[in-house]
C-alpha cells in the first residue's frame, strides 16, 4: 500500500500574468517565507512572456509547487479559483507577485490560528508606493484580538477586517469551491466578506506583516470600479450587516451594527464613488454624473457621528456634504494641506 503524503499546513496561491523577469524575486521569497510542510500553487494566467519557462527552471529547494496553466486568459478571480482547487493545505495564503511581505507572515498567522483555533486570521497591512512608502494603514487592531459570532461582521463594515486577501490565513473549508466572482475588481472582497462573516470565530493581530504595492499601471491603480461594482459591494455590506445582527453564535448590538454600516455606507459607497469621479473622469460631464450619484443621502450630521470613530473619514464625510459638486477641488485643498503639515510635524520629530 503506497504511503500517504504528508498533511500540508500552508497552501501559498500565487496567481500570474506576464510577471516577466521580477517573478524570480518573488518566488525566492516565498521560498523563504514558507516553512516545512507548506506547498507553493502557481496559477499562471495565460502568460506570453516566458513565465513558463521560468518556472520550470525556477529551483524550488525542496519546496513542493504546483503550476497551473490556463488555457486562455481568464483573469485573477478565476486563477484563485483555479489554484484552490489544486492546493492541498489546511490553510490557503493568497498573495500578488508584485507585492511585499515579512518573511515570518506565514509562521506567525498560523501560530495565531494554532492559538485560537479560528478559521481566518489576519494580520495588519499597509498599501505602499514602490519605494516603500507608506500610503494607508489598512485592517489594523491596537492588540490581539479574537472576534467571535456578530463581532466579525462588525468588524468587517468598521474596517478592522478589510476584503484583502494577503494579510489572511483562511482554513480551507471557510471557501469552498470557486468562491471568487468573475469580476474584474473587488473579487477578493466579493468572495470573502460574507463567508468570513458567518464563521464561529476570526482572529486578528496588530502586526503590519504585509505591504501591498500600488504600481503605476497595476489592476488595483490602473482599473477603477465601476458604478455596479460599487453598488454590487454596498450590497454584500448590507448583507455582512444583516449577518451580523442575526448571528447564530452571538448576534451583534443592532446599535452597534448600525454605526459599523454607516462607516462601510461612507467609506465603500459615497467616497469610493465621489474619488473614482475624481480619478476616473475627465469628462466633466461624467464627472458631475458620479457626483450626482456619490452625494445621493450625504449628511453633514454623520460626519459629527463618525468623528469619534474615525476622524480621517469624518473629515471626508465632511467635505463631501459641504462642497458638494466642488468637491474635487475642495477635497485636493484639504489633502495638500494635510500632507504639508504632516511632512512639518515629522521634520520637526527629535
Amino acid at each position: 500500500m503506497a504511503e500517504e503524503p504528508p498533511p500540508v499546513r500552508v497552501s501559498a496561491i500565487l496567481p500570474v500574468r506576464n510577471p516577466g523577469p521580477a517573478l524570480t524575486g518573488t518566488l525566492e521569497a516565498i521560498r523563504a517565507t514558507l516553512s516545512d510542510g507548506d506547498e507553493l500553487v502557481v496559477v499562471d494566467d495565460h502568460s506570453e512572456d516566458g513565465t513558463a519557462a521560468l518556472l520550470r527552471s525556477w529551483d524550488s529547494s525542496g519546496l513542493p509547487v504546483t503550476v497551473v496553466p490556463l488555457p486562455e486568459h481568464s483573469g485573477v478571480a478565476v486563477a484563485r479559483n483555479r489554484g484552490i482547487g489544486h492546493a492541498r493545505g489546511e490553510m490557503l495564503w493568497f498573495i500578488d507577485w508584485d507585492d511585499r511581505w515579512d518573511p515570518t507572515i506565514v509562521d506567525r498567522l498560523y501560530a495565531a490560528r494554532l492559538a485560537s483555533q479560528a478559521p481566518v486570521v489576519g494580520c495588519g497591512a499597509d498599501l505602499v508606493d514602490v519605494r516603500g512608502r507608506r500610503r494607508e494603514k489598512l485592517g489594523t487592531v491596537p492588540g490581539a484580538t479574537r472576534l467571535t459570532g456578530g463581532e466579525i461582521g462588525v468588524a468587517i463594515l468598521d474596517g478592522r477586517i478589510r476584503g484583502y486577501l494577503w494579510n489572511k490565513l483562511f482554513a480551507r473549508e471557510v471557501l469552498g469551491t470557486d468562491p471568487f466572482p468573475a469580476h474584474r475588481t473587488r473579487s477578493d472582497f466579493g468572495g470573502t466578506a460574507e463567508l468570513t462573516a458567518q464563521q464561529p470565530a476570526v482572529y486578528l493581530i496588530p502586526d503590519v506583516l504585509f505591504h501591498h504595492v500600488q504600481r503605476p499601471g497595476s489592476l488595483t491603480t490602473a482599473q477603477h470600479p465601476s458604478l455596479e461594482t460599487l453598488r454590487r459591494s454596498l450590497r454584500i455590506g448590507e448583507r455582512v450587516a444583516d449577518l451580523a445582527r442575526r448571528h447564530p453564535i452571538r448576534p451583534a448590538d443592532p446599535a452597534t451594527v448600525d454605526r459599523a454600516w454607516l462607516e462601510f455606507r461612507y467609506r465603500e459607497w459615497h467616497l469610493s464613488v465621489a474619488g473614482t469621479a475624481m480619478r476616473a473622469h475627465p469628462d466633466p460631464q461624467e464627472r458631475a454624473r458620479w457626483l450626482g450619484v456619490a452625494l445621493e443621502g450625504v449628511r453633514l450630521r454623520d460626519a459629527v457621528r463618525l468623528l469619534p470613530r474615525d476622524r480621517e473619514l469624518a473629515l471626508r464625510v465632511a467635505v463631501l456634504a459641504s462642497a458638494g459638486a466642488r468637491y474635487p477641488l475642495v477635497y485636493r485643498g484639504v489633502v495638500t494641506v494635510r500632507d504639508g503639515l504632516r511632512r512639518v510635524t515629522r521634520r520637526g520629530r527629535p
